[in-house]
Formats: structure tokens, C-alpha cells, sequence
């Protein structure tokens, strides 16, 4: 009877806790100004427009063109019969259901809550005495959107407050931390939940413990008191593993309720055997990448490898990449992306430096990774509900590109094993048969974000020699012509423009463009080829900054086009990393000078401008025009740019035809392997790009007949070669062929000018000229020039560039820095200008476009 009796009461408590509720209905009022009294109670609504609950949604045309802020605010009673109703349940939340984007909410002037993902539906705890009971409550809430769309998706309420709402999990340890190895630690591994409902209620909590083959090494359970707040408990356990992961499951029977918390400590060591695909290229490879361990790179361009490493690479928030793996959801839509970029960025880092601290960073990030994915494949940051939206797909495809190059490096099987679960899933989940989802509705911007998945789904299956992941993309080249698909393929074979297909949307675009290359490469069908080399000639002759990137509010736009500032949200990170990506591809295929010239011109300008070589912070959009936006948080471009710089030695000298090639001339070291196995080592000398003229001396095991190919650049003047003191022939061919038999010391004179190239500010800057010197763009940073005049003007013809020695700050990286005469206020100045990557490091504002006279 007793029991019967307990049973009826949690029956009636849980009755009472779905049902009670006070829907926010009826008149909502807006402002698109951005005031941060707006959240007080007492702030007027003067000149605040009204919609309805039901319509709390706006458009592109209907947001503000100056801002990103919508403000929503409602007043409303809250009767005590509710106050009752709180008292069962033992909380109140306040429901919004999904808004575009992040929002902070607000109860009569106190935040209540705030949250950074539109996907996650808000459901935010309102205090007892926070509430006025029987008096005007007011509601406000700071909604951050991005332009497009902004929104408040749910039926807003205050309703009893669910179990998820009112009890919060988390998780740490005492003697060891989630980067240390575990094995051996005297550890105490603690849980801490946090009970919002203002009663205590009994729990039982489980604490297992597993290794990083999943196998269980111990359970502990208690029986557990959650009071109101804070609640910890303890589980002393010295591990026999390095890695440990633990999953602790809460059970609160008076709320029938079971959740799961998790968390990961430490990693394994293991010795790296690399593997190589299966599967070959059909294609034709004219152009071989260099070994990552047989290129050392010195000098300007070394000095942003080393800073991307030590800057930006060691310094990744590898919890915060982690963390919505480990416990879903994620903190925002792709916080997904970042741990497969940062590891093949890392991957490509430590092949070229063999730096050990970065291979114990690797280990644990991948392995912990690898450890959070779910039975069935899942390798997601969403909530089971929400699988297969948003970026979802987006997010596995970067799990692949990560895990695959870790296996390639390592040949650390798990991350092939993990990867094919995630094939295995995307293959079964996604097609045209009966209960199968569309791929084209799981990612945004007409698909893009999810077929992009087609870029590692190539390589998956080179590495696996598995079909079905070459029958996967199949599909997914299918799907571009479905209903509401981005139609890639036909409309750029038809009219060959980027700006006229699918939304335009350059980075989700030139990510399939990658996968299309990719494809083309395993199966020598042209009809994957062909939009790709139209794409390419149209970015090229039309939508190309001088600096060597594309986008203007992450799209493609009309011809010529190109605006600037930093307004124009130019020059996204992500756009110009994949561009550098492309570009490889096609030179892989075709070995063409063309494709050397678009990754030199954004590697010395775009690319590395985007990262600040001293903080290792990376810009977003990077304009030419304003400051740069250096921020070290986590961002898509944050995770993309150090991906762009960890390739550079991939292409800055490799083999063409297998003829050793020297395409950068930066000074360090390149070392291959001949067909007639000989190897030989090219040592450049030079301070390039600060001058012209290198030195490489070839130094081959022994005295040998090969060829040498070195590039002509196109902007070079006065071009020669000699080979120990004798002249060569210099064609105006795009390269120089050197044949002969090379010996020990052998040397090889390069000499070239760098003329100073007057480039014109076309459309979008008429009336204005900017500098180019070799591969860099010079600007002007008005930080090195605080006295010059707000308003000044340049020459155009007969322009007299001079070095400008003892001008930049003490902890400045880069030496380059020159002078040109200006007028200003009628007067003639000198001012200072310095390449466009270096430009902005220490905050100045950036004139890359400069009036003329």
C-alpha cells in the first residue's frame, strides 16, 4: 500500500510538472537599436514597434543594414496560482524554443540566461525571487543575428520546469587534469550537480571508468542527497590506464528521469607508422608535394610557420574543441568543425618540425576524440533530436579530414576504424531509398555545407578501398541536381559563373569545388573536372582580390566587384584556406605556373596576413581597408587559417614530372628522392622577400645527371641563372629547365629584381592605385605614420620606393619597411608603408587602396 501510495504521488507531481504553464501570447514589442538599459524593467518603449507572438521573425529587409542586435521585450503578470504551481514542480523556467542566434535574456533587468547556438532551444530557470508575483513582470531579451535571419522559433512560456532544466552535471578531478596521462595518479574524480528546484530529492549516481578500448575497469554507485544548489561527490580511483574516459549516470526516480555526463583524462603513447592509400589516382599527377619531412623553410616565410605553431597551434583550446563531442550539444551549430582542422593543421605541423609537444597534442586530442563517438557511428555535437541538421554533416565531413590525417601520419588504426563508422553512417543515413534522409536538406546554403562532405569522402575511400564511399559521392554529385540541390555542376559547365550558382556562398562552394577535384582525381571522369577549371577562370579573372582571396560577406559577387573595408566582412579565413586548397589540387593535376602564382599570392599576403604573427590571434575578415580583427576565440577562421599556413610547404618546392622544383624562393632546406633513387638536397640562400637573388646549393648522394626546374615568377625583373658562374639560357617561358651532372656543392645564382608594380583600384576604388613588391602588397599602417594627415594622395607614374630603416616598434615581426613621397595639407611626406601580411599587428588601421594624384 505504501508503495502504491509513493507511486500515485510521483504520478500527480510529474501530472502537475507537464501541465502548468503561462503562455507569453498576445503583443511583443521590438526595437532594432542596440541599448543595453533596454533590459531594465522601467525603460520606455518609445518609438518600439509590436508583433505578435506568433510572428516574432525578421527578414533581411526588415533588419537594421548598420547592426546585428534585435531587442524583444514583453510585459506580463505572473499570477501566484503559478507561484503554487512552482512550489510542486520545485522550479519555473522560462521557454523560448530555438532564436537566430545568440541571445541574452533578461527578467526585469536580471540575465537569466544566455546562450550562443540557434540550435539549442532555450529553456532558461527563473528564480522565486526574481519574479513579482501578482505584478508586471518585464521580459527582454538581446538577440545577436547575422544578417539573414533573426528569430524567436519557439511558443514562448513560462511553464514548469523540466529535469534537464533543473539539474546540471559537470565534472572534475583532483592530481590530474584532461591533458596528463592517469595511469599510476593517486586521482579523485569528482562530479558536481548542480540542483535548481527548491527541494532536496534522492538520487543515485553511477561513476564507470573505461580505457581507451572501451573496456570497463571499475564501477562505483551511490545512493545520493541533491539539495538545492551545489552538490559534490567524490570517486578516489588510481587508474591502470593513461587514458581514462568516465561516464556518470544520474538517476532521479521521483522525476523518472536518467541522464549520462562524461568526461576524458589523458591519452596513449604510440610510435607512428605512416600508411598510404589504398587506392591510387586515375588521374594523371604532373605536380608531387614535397614531404613534409624533407622541407625546412627559413627565413620571412619560416617565421610564420613557427608562429602558427607556437601562436596559434600550441595555445588551441583543445576542452572548449572537445567538449560538445564529449557532451552534447555543442556550444554553438559548428563548434563540430574545429577539432578536424586543428588536427590536420597539426598533423601537417609536426611532419614538417617533428616537434614532440605538438605529437603528445595530436595523441590526446585525437584520441579523446575517437573515444566520445557513439555506437552507431555518430561523431556529432548535437542532441539525438537534432541529428542531421544545421551543420551537422558539415562537422563530420572536418571529423574525417582530421581523423584521416592523423591515420595517414600515425597509421593509429582506431582513427580509420572511427572514420569508417562515420562513412558507414553518412552512407545509411543519406540517399534516395525508402527511409533514407536528403542530403541537400541536412546542411545550409542549398546543401553546400553537407555535400561538401564529398572532399574527405574521396579520401576515405583511397584509404579504405571501400566502394561505397566512391558510390557515396556519386550520390552526392547526383544530389546537386535534386530538387531544391545547388545545381554546382550544370550551371557552371553552362554559364561558368560562381556568382550565379547555388547562393553564391564561396567557402560551402569551393569546399565541393575540393571534393570535385578530389573525385576527379580517383575516377579521370572530366566531367567532375570541368566546373571545377571554370569556377577557377571565373574567380580569377573576376571576383580576385590583390591580395590573393575572394568573398565579400562570405559570397561570391557581380564582376569586379571587390569591396574593402572592414565593413564589407571581406576575406574570409575559411574562403581563402580553401582557395590555397584548390589551387593545390590543380596543381597536383596539371603542374601549371598559374596555380603557383595564386597560392604564392595569397600565401605572402592573404593567408598569412590573416594570422598576427604575435599573438597568433587570426582575423575573421581580414579587410584591406580598417583594422584587422585579430581575436584568439574560437571561430570557424580560427580553425581554418592555421589549416592554410600548415600547408605551405606542401607545394613551395615538390616535383613536377618528377624533376625536382623550386617554386618559393625562401631560404631553408628541400630533400628528395630521384628516380634513379639518388637523393639530393637543395640548400637556398637568400632574404627573399626582402631582396631578390638566392643561392641554392644542390648537393646530390652522388655525382649525378638530372634536371632542376626553377620558376620564373611573373613578377620578377631582370631574371638570371648561372650554375657555378656560368650563365644560363632564361626563356620567357613561366619555368627554367637546368640539365646536367650535379655534384657536391654544385651552385646555383638566381638573381631577379622586385619592381614595384602600380596596381589600379578598378570598381570599386576608382581614383585610387596600391603598391605591389614581388609577390607582397605594400600598405600603409597608420600606426607607423601618426603625424601624416587624415587626407593625403600618391603618384601614379614614377613612384620612388626607398627603404625606411629604424621605423617599426621593438617587438614588430617582419623587417620590411619602405617610403614613398605623398602629398598632404600641401605638403610633400614621406610615408611608410609595409607588406600587407605584416600590416595591422599591432592594431593600426590598414589603407591598401590609396587616392592618387
Amino acid at each position: 500500500m505504501k508503495i502504491k501510495l509513493s507511486l500515485l504521488i510521483a504520478i500527480l507531481f510529474i501530472s502537475v510538472v507537464s501541465v502548468a504553464q503561462l503562455p507569453l501570447n498576445g503583443k511583443w514589442s521590438y526595437s532594432l537599436k542596440d541599448d543595453m538599459t533596454n533590459a531594465q524593467p522601467n525603460k520606455a518603449f518609445l518609438d518600439w514597434k509590436t508583433t505578435e507572438s506568433t510572428k516574432l521573425k525578421w527578414e533581411k529587409a526588415d533588419l537594421a543594414s548598420n547592426g546585428s542586435i534585435v531587442w524583444v521585450k514583453k510585459t506580463v503578470i505572473i499570477p501566484s496560482s503559478l507561484k503554487s504551481e512552482l512550489q510542486k514542480s520545485g522550479a519555473l523556467m522560462l521557454s523560448l524554443g530555438r532564436i537566430k542566434q545568440d541571445d541574452n535574456t533578461y527578467l526585469n533587468g536580471k540575465l537569466v540566461g544566455t546562450t550562443g547556438s540557434g540550435d539549442i532551444k532555450r529553456n532558461y530557470i527563473l528564480n522565486y525571487g526574481d519574479i513579482l508575483w501578482d505584478k508586471e513582470n518585464t521580459i527582454a531579451i538581446r538577440i545577436r543575428h547575422w544578417g539573414d535571419v533573426c528569430a524567436i522559433e519557439g511558443n514562448p512560456a513560462i511553464l514548469a520546469a523540466t529535469p534537464e532544466q533543473i539539474f546540471l552535471m559537470r565534472s572534475l578531478a583532483e592530481g590530474v587534469t584532461n591533458k596528463q596521462k592517469v595511469n599510476g595518479k593517486n586521482a579523485v574524480y569528482i562530479c558536481t550537480i548542480k540542483n535548481k528546484a527548491d527541494r532536496t530529492v534522492n538520487a543515485e549516481l553511477t561513476a564507470d571508468f573505461y580505457d581507451l578500448n572501451q573496456k570497463k575497469l571499475k564501477s562505483v554507485k551511490k545512493t545520493i542527497s541533491l539539495k538545492t544548489g551545489d552538490n559534490t561527490f567524490k570517486f578516489p580511483y588510481q587508474s591502470t590506464s593513461s587514458f581514462l574516459k568516465i561516464q556518470y549516470s544520474l538517476s532521479i526516480p521521483i522525476y523518472t528521469y536518467k541522464t549520462n555526463w562524461n568526461d576524458e583524462y589523458g591519452y596513449t603513447d604510440i610510435t607512428y607508422r605512416p600508411v598510404h592509400p589504398l587506392v591510387a589516382y586515375k588521374a594523371k599527377e604532373i605536380f608531387s608535394n614535397a614531404k613534409l619531412a624533407e622541407q625546412n623553410i627559413q627565413g620571412w616565410l619560416g617565421e610564420r610557420l613557427k608562429a602558427n605553431k607556437e601562436q596559434r597551434l600550441y595555445k588551441v583550446d583543445e576542452a572548449g574543441l572537445l567538449a560538445g563531442f564529449i557532451n552534447k550539444p555543442g556550444a554553438h551549430p559548428w563548434i563540430g568543425e574545429h577539432v578536424g582542422k586543428f588536427l590536420e593543421a597539426a598533423c601537417n605541423t609536426y611532419l614538417n618540425t617533428k616537434d614532440a609537444a605538438l605529437k603528445i597534442q595530436i595523441d590526446r586530442t585525437a584520441q579523446q576524440l575517437i573515444a566520445a563517438q557513439l555506437n552507431d557511428g555518430y561523431l556529432g555535437t548535437y542532441d539525438s533530436a537534432s541529428q542531421w541538421t544545421s551543420w551537422d554533416v558539415w562537422s563530420h565531413k572536418y571529423d574525417l579530414v582530421g581523423l584521416l590525417s592523423y591515420y595517414e601520419m600515425s597509421g593509429y588504426k582506431p582513427a580509420l576504424v572511427a572514420s569508417e563508422k562515420i562513412g558507414n553512417l553518412l552512407y545509411n543515413r543519406f540517399g534516395t531509398k525508402q527511409g533514407q534522409l536528403d542530403i541537400i536538406k541536412a546542411g545550409a546554403h542549398v546543401g553546400m555545407a553537407a555535400t561538401s562532405v564529398i572532399d574527405p569522402m574521396t579520401d576515405l575511400y583511397r584509404f579504405s578501398g571501400k566502394k561505397e564511399y566512391l558510390d557515396f559521392c556519386y550520390y552526392i554529385t547526383e544530389s546537386y541536381n535534386g530538387k531544391d540541390g545547388p545545381r554546382i555542376i550544370s550551371t557552371l559547365d553552362s554559364i561558368g559563373r560562381v556568382d550565379k550558382t547555388a547562393n553564391a556562398k564561396a567557402y560551402e562552394m569551393m569546399s565541393n569545388l575540393v571534393g570535385l577535384v578530389k573525385l576527379y582525381r580517383v575516377t579521370d571522369d572530366k566531367k567532375f573536372l570541368n566546373p571545377v577549371l571554370a569556377a577557377w577562370k571565373d574567380i580569377t579573372q573576376n571576383r580576385m582580390y590583390i591580395t590573393g582571396t575572394t568573398s565579400s560577406f562570405e559570397h561570391f559577387h557581380d564582376d569586379h566587384l571587390l569591396p574593402a573595408t572592414a565593413k564589407d566582412n571581406m576575406g574570409e579565413g575559411c574562403v581563402t584556406t580553401t582557395w590555397v586548397q584548390l589551387n593545390m589540387q590543380l596543381l597536383n593535376l596539371f603542374g601549371k605556373m598559374e596555380y603557383v602564382d595564386e597560392l604564392e599570392r595569397a600565401v605572402y599576403n592573404h593567408l598569412t596576413g590573416a594570422e598576427n604573427p604575435q599573438t597568433g590571434g587570426v582575423s575573421y575578415y581580414t579587410p584591406l581597408m580598417g583594422v584587422k580583427p585579430y581575436r584568439t576565440v574560437i571561430t570557424c577562421c580560427m580553425s581554418s587559417v592555421p589549416r592554410g599556413i600548415a600547408m605551405i610547404p606542401l607545394f613551395a618546392n615538390g616535383k613536377a614530372n618528377d624533376v625536382p622544383s623550386i617554386l618559393f624562393y625562401q631560404p631553408g632546406v628541400y630533400k628528395t628522392v630521384l628516380s634513379d633513387k639518388t637523393s639530393v638536397e637543395f640548400i637556398t640562400k637568400t632574404t627573399f622577400p626582402e631582396a631578390g637573388n638566392a643561392t641554392i646549393e644542390v648537393n646530390p648522394s652522388s655525382s649525378s645527371k638530372f634536371e632542376v626546374l626553377l620558376r620564373k615568377p611573373y613578377w620578377a625583373g631582370s631574371f638570371s641563372i648561372s650554375v657555378n658562374g656560368k650563365a644560363q639560357d632564361v626563356t620567357n617561358k613561366e619555368t627554367i629547365s637546368i640539365s646536367r651532372v650535379w655534384s657536391k656543392g654544385d651552385r646555383i645564382a638566381v638573381n631577379f629584381t622586385l619592381p614595384l608594380t602600380v596596381l589600379n583600384g578598378g570598381v570599386s576604388y576608382p581614383g585610387s592605385i596600391a603598391f605591389q613588391r614581388g609577390p607582397q602588397v605594400l600598405v600603409f599602417d597608420k600606426k607607423l605614420n601618426p603625424t601624416l594627415p587624415e587626407v593625403f594622395t600618391v603618384q601614379a607614374n614614377r613612384v620612388q620606393l626607398e627603404n625606411a630603416p629604424g621605423v617599426l616598434p621593438a617587438k614588430w615581426v617582419g623587417t620590411q619597411a619602405y617610403q614613398v613621397k605623398a602629398q598632404a595639407g600641401g605638403k610633400t611626406e614621406n610615408i611608410i608603408l609595409v607588406p600587407y601580411a605584416d600590416a595591422s599587428q599591432t592594431g593600426g588601421e590598414v589603407s591598401t587602396w590609396l587616392k592618387k594624384q
